[in-house]
Order: C-alpha cells, then sequence, then structure tokens
C-alpha cells in the first residue's frame, strides 16, 4: 500500500498546488482591479503598489487553501474512479476508508501548515498591507494607534482621544477620556470622560459626561451631564475604523489576551469569542471538506469525469461557506454559542463524509 499511498498523495498534490497557484492568481488580479482606482487617485508608485500586492498572498494563500484541498480531493478521487483503480483495490479487500486515508492525512497536514500561516505570517501581512495603503499610498497621517489594551487618538484640534472599546462599524465607543492641551501643548486644561458615545449623524451622543477644567492655581472644576455631544469631525468614523483591531491582524494568543480583556471590562465579547474560535475551524475547514469531497469525488465519476467534479467542488465549497458563514453571523448575534457557530458546519459535514467513506455504497 505504500506505493500505492505515494501515487494518491502525488496526484493530489499536483492537482492541489496547481489549484493553489490559480487562485492565487485570481485573487490578486481581483484585489487588483478593485484597489485600481486608489492607485491612480494617489499616483501610486509602482514599489508601493508591488509591496502592497505581496503582503496580501498569504492573506489569499489562506483563503484559498480549502478550495484547492477540496479541488483536490474530489478531482484525484475521480481520477482514480474513472481508471477503475479504485474497483481494483476494493476486489483485493482495501476498503475505501483505507484508499481515502492518504487524501485524508494530506487535508490534516494542509490544515496544520494553514493554521500556522494564519498564526505567525497573516496577522503581521495584514497589518504591513493596512500601513502600506494608508501611509504611502493614501498618504493619510497615522492619528491613531493601538497600545496594550487601549485606543489612542490625536484629534485635528491637538486633543487625545482614550478610548477602552470600538464598537461595530466604529459607530460606537465605551469608556472614553479626551485630554485637551494649552496651546503650547505642555499642560492639561481640560478632561472629559464619558462612559459611552454613539454616533449621530454629525455628532457624538456622549452619555455619562463629566467635565473637569483645571486652572493654573492647581484648582479645577467639575460639570456633570447625563449626555452631552460633540461634533462627529473632531473623531472621525473613519479614522477609528482604521485603528481598530480585527481578527486577522492578530495571532490566537493576542486574540485571546484582547477578549479576557474586553470581558474584564465587562464590555460583550462575543463577536470576538466566535472569531477566536474561527481561528482554529476555518483551517479544519480543509480537513473536513476533504471527507466529504471524496465520496463525491466517486460519484462524479459516474456521472461525467473531471468537468463534473469541479462543478462539484464549487458547489460543495458554495454550501459549506454559506453554512459557515451562517452559523458565524449567528454566533456574531448571539443566537447560538460561539462553539456551535465555529464548528457546527464542521461536525455536520466531518460525519456525513465519514458515515458516506465507512458504510456508503462507493
Amino acid at each position: 500500500m505504500q506505493i500505492i499511498d505515494k501515487y494518491i498523495l502525488a496526484e493530489f498534490f499536483r492537482i492541489f498546488f496547481l489549484a493553489m497557484i490559480t487562485l492565487i492568481v485570481f485573487y490578486e488580479m481581483v484585489l487588483f482591479f478593485d484597489t485600481a482606482g486608489y492607485f491612480i487617485k494617489h499616483k501610486s508608485t509602482f514599489d508601493e503598489i508591488a509591496r502592497f500586492m505581496l503582503f496580501k498572498i498569504p492573506t489569499a494563500f489562506f483563503h484559498v487553501t480549502p478550495i484547492s484541498t477540496l479541488m483536490a480531493a474530489i478531482l484525484t478521487t475521480v481520477s482514480l474512479a474513472r481508471h477503475n483503480e479504485i474497483v481494483a483495490l476494493k476486489t483485493s479487500g482495501v476498503s475505501m476508508l483505507r484508499i481515502a486515508l492518504p487524501m485524508i492525512v494530506a487535508g490534516g497536514v494542509i490544515s496544520t501548515v494553514s493554521f500556522v500561516n494564519n498564526e505567525y505570517f497573516v496577522y503581521l501581512s495584514a497589518k504591513e498591507a493596512k500601513r502600506i495603503y494608508y501611509d504611502e499610498i493614501k498618504e493619510q497621517p497615522r492619528k491613531s494607534l493601538f497600545s496594550r489594551d487601549r485606543f489612542w487618538y490625536k484629534a485635528d484640534d491637538g486633543s487625545i482621544w482614550n478610548i477602552g472599546h470600538i464598537g461595530e462599524n466604529a459607530e460606537s465607543i465605551k469608556d472614553l477620556s479626551v485630554f485637551y492641551f494649552n496651546k503650547a501643548g505642555t499642560k492639561i486644561v481640560k478632561r472629559v470622560n464619558a462612559k459611552e458615545g454613539e454616533l449621530m449623524g454629525d455628532e457624538w451622543l456622549l452619555k455619562g459626561f463629566v467635565e473637569r477644567d483645571f486652572f493654573a492655581d492647581g484648582s479645577f472644576e467639575e460639570h456633570r451631564y447625563s449626555a452631552h455631544v460633540l461634533p462627529a469631525e473632531a473623531v472621525p468614523s473613519a479614522d477609528l475604523d482604521k485603528v481598530k483591531l480585527y481578527p486577522e491582524e492578530m495571532n490566537l494568543i493576542e486574540m485571546r489576551e484582547y477578549v479576557r480583556d474586553i470581558r474584564s471590562k465587562g464590555y460583550d465579547a462575543t463577536k470576538y469569542v466566535v472569531d477566536m474560535y474561527a481561528k482554529i475551524s476555518f483551517p479544519l475547514i480543509s480537513l473536513v471538506i476533504t471527507l466529504v469531497a471524496i465520496p463525491m469525488g466517486t460519484r462524479s465519476s459516474r456521472a461525467g469525469g473531471a468537468l463534473i467534479g469541479v462543478g462539484v467542488a464549487v458547489v460543495t465549497a458554495g454550501v459549506f461557506w454559506f453554512i459557515f458563514s451562517l452559523g458565524l453571523a449567528f454566533g456574531h448575534a448571539g443566537k447560538i454559542p460561539p462553539l456551535v457557530a465555529a464548528y457546527g458546519p464542521h461536525l455536520i459535514f466531518g460525519a456525513m463524509g465519514l458515515s458516506a467513506l465507512a458504510y456508503g455504497r462507493n
């Protein structure tokens, strides 16, 4: 069986790498045409564009890995079935599960590589691509940063905004402190605190508002309001969106610490918990999809061969992605537990695939 295993793996990885290269090139082309307008508008140099596209490759690799694995598993099985190699092996007493074992192991290896890529390359390249896009291509000055567990922003009027949590779409904030300085920028003359704020049209509506004015003799005046408004241009939502942390810009350890920090402050961390579990569940798709693809490949060989196999791969990927995305959406909304949201589709498809391999009439 070792010779047969090597033969199956050689065919599997030949198709996998061919699909991977094709899809990454397509991904980069779509990305380029999608952002070409900004490149032209800001007169970007070839070096800037090339580096931006280069740092997007790890993300492209991560995203296209499952469909590449799916196509490799289906087309390899189709090839084996069309040449009656599966029939010959089963006639010799080899079970379908044993025939599929090399591809299942390959799916597991690919899942591991995808996870490592996400942990050590994707989040770093995503940060650098974002920096190149805003700092070099669009030439927008960096007014904000994330330090430890707080967001810091320097407004155009010289004030410093310190924010504990930025909400969805950067249209809500919590645990806000604003520091105003004298003209020389050497002393704090006023400090504003608010429990939470929400963007309402062209204004920030701040609740639990406390304002303290500091004077030269060391005294201060304090004013409290249940609600207060500040102009939206003081801190544009688009600027907050730049500094807000996204799952692809954090590895699993950073994500876990971020979730722990959000919870310790009393904020709802449900969305981030789902995204944290998804950092493991997404790479696992390659293993799960292999279990489903092999039984489908045997049926596709009887229905029309490789062309049908490609069609089945696309449809299967679409169905899985729809269910997976739907689960994450329900998880983000708190409708289902985060573990179910991230791993539910894997259990369903994995059980179906294993059942078909072990008991199905392939």
